[in-house]
């Protein structure tokens, strides 16, 4: 579970330069700082059957998975760790855009390294998130809701959201998968 108030924080100082954006760019920014650290390296990983070994990739293509109407697309934000934020939301307005009007190229639907699947419109609160094969790893997110929790010891409404993970366990045992996860709740946070 996440706290997003920080997040929501900085969403509203961008808006007031202008820009508009979704929780996703600020959930790619920490999947990236979280992805670049060497206990992690095997979440953006694949395994090569044929040649039985493990493919570790080095750039961070990160793939968000979109309902549209007609199907579920992944587009990909290549190079995610390499763009600045401003460069992140325009480029996830822009295939998340392309994909609810079918107009995305096919490069901009490959390549993935990483997968992100957002349930936030269904609501709920846990699943398990299928891996986009060859990835190794796949982070499921949950609606951003407000909800009473304790802090300081006074009950408060923060913004909170769930997310849960499937990993490849040839690559990533539980507790890897577990730190993970709670590194890139530490960056949102």
């Amino acid at each position: 579970e996440v706290d997003f108030t920080a997040v929501n924080e900085m969403r509203g100082a961008l808006a007031q330069f202008g820009l508009k954006a979704t929780f996703l760019p600020f959930v790619i920014k920490a999947v990236c700082l979280a992805l670049k650290q060497p206990a992690f390296r095997y979440l953006n990983a694949s395994v090569d059957d044929a040649a039985g070994e493990i493919v570790v990739k080095h750039r961070y293509h990160i793939g968000v998975a979109a309902a549209t109407g007609a199907s579920l697309l992944v587009p990909v934000v290549k190079d995610a760790d390499r763009l600045s934020m401003r460069q992140l939301i325009d480029e996830v307005k822009r295939l998340g855009e392309g994909a609810r009007d079918g107009n995305l190229a096919a490069e901009d639907l490959s390549g993935s390294t990483f997968t992100m699947t957002s349930l936030g419109k269904l609501g709920g609160m846990f699943a398990t998130p299928i891996i986009n094969y060859p990835e190794a790893a796949i982070l499921g997110l949950h609606k951003v809701e407000k909800r009473p929790v304790v802090v300081d010891d006074q009950v408060v409404i923060r913004e909170r959201m769930y997310m849960s993970c499937s990993f490849d366990h040839r690559l990533i045992d539980g507790h890897v998968g577990a730190a993970f996860v709670q590194a890139v709740r530490g960056y949102l946070e």
